[in-house]
């Protein structure tokens, strides 16, 4: 059997790509894909250190971190910063919501306290990047450092579809955090659709009251579409969790022939 270590997040535009490709360039692995993978399609062989990414899959890890050979690596970001993000490939529209956020941050809270599971935050990766790497060290013993993340894109080899999530490769640096305060139509109009972000942003240690919420008094509201559905209706629910329970099916199938 292989070591599985897949990186997944409280959503999309998160920093899932910049620290996947500073994990495959900056620890030894036997195997990664050149961007995303589902986890139930990922194949190693035996013995094999696999590091992949897809920031979605956070709702399956729940049913599969029973797995001895899966480790989970959580990025939680800041989720105004989340949900004002504009994708490489389609900059003329918003790419995820809160309601996203929030269903995905509910499924990494509920194996947050699992030995195998461990959130790190997408504003310490980017102002401390090697304070990170050794985190992810110490929890996975098993991963070998060859260069520090600081470092990464003197040695980064980058797949074209990164490149385009990321904006091209460059230093990791705090560039983007706080690029909430530039759009808020936005967040003003994702908090009168979804309700208000502060309990989150509580919960998640980015605020300890609502006074933040004051920016957006007298700003008129930006209702442009995100790329994910603000709100998922009851049968696409049931599918959703039907293709969930086949994935996961497959997913232990092939774990077991491994």
């Amino acid at each position: 059997m292989f070591k599985h270590l897949h990186i997944v997040a409280c959503s999309p535009r998160s920093g899932t790509t910049l620290l996947h490709e500073a994990m495959v360039t900056c620890f030894n692995v036997d195997k990664h894909y050149d961007h995303e993978v589902r986890f139930n399609l990922v194949t190693a062989n035996d013995g094999d250190i696999v590091i992949t990414k897809r920031p979605k899959d956070t709702m399956y890890m729940p049913e599969v971190i029973d797995d001895p050979e899966l480790y989970v690596l959580y990025v939680m970001r800041d989720p105004r910063d989340v949900i004002v993000s504009r994708h490489g490939k389609n900059k003329d529209m918003y790419y995820s919501n809160i309601r996203l956020f929030r269903e995905m941050h509910g499924y990494a809270k509920a194996i947050s306290r699992h030995e195998r599971f461990l959130q790190v935050g997408y504003e310490d990766f980017v102002t401390q990047p090697d304070v990170v790497q050794e985190q992810i060290a110490n929890r996975f013993p098993w991963l070998e450092q060859r260069f520090k993340f600081s470092e990464y894109h003197l040695h980064a080899e980058v797949s074209e579809k990164s490149k385009l999530a990321m904006n091209d490769v460059r230093p990791i640096a705090p560039t983007s955090v706080g690029k909430w305060k530039d759009n808020l139509p936005r967040i003003k109009a994702q908090q009168l659709t979804h309700g208000s972000l502060t309990p989150d942003l509580i919960d998640c240690g980015y605020e300890t009251s609502d006074e933040w919420e004051r920016v957006l008094d007298d700003v008129e509201p930006d209702f442009s579409r995100s790329r994910y559905p603000e709100n998922v209706y009851f049968w696409s629910r049931i599918s959703q969790r039907i293709n969930a329970l086949r994935k996961v099916r497959n997913y232990r199938r092939m774990r077991r022939s491994t």
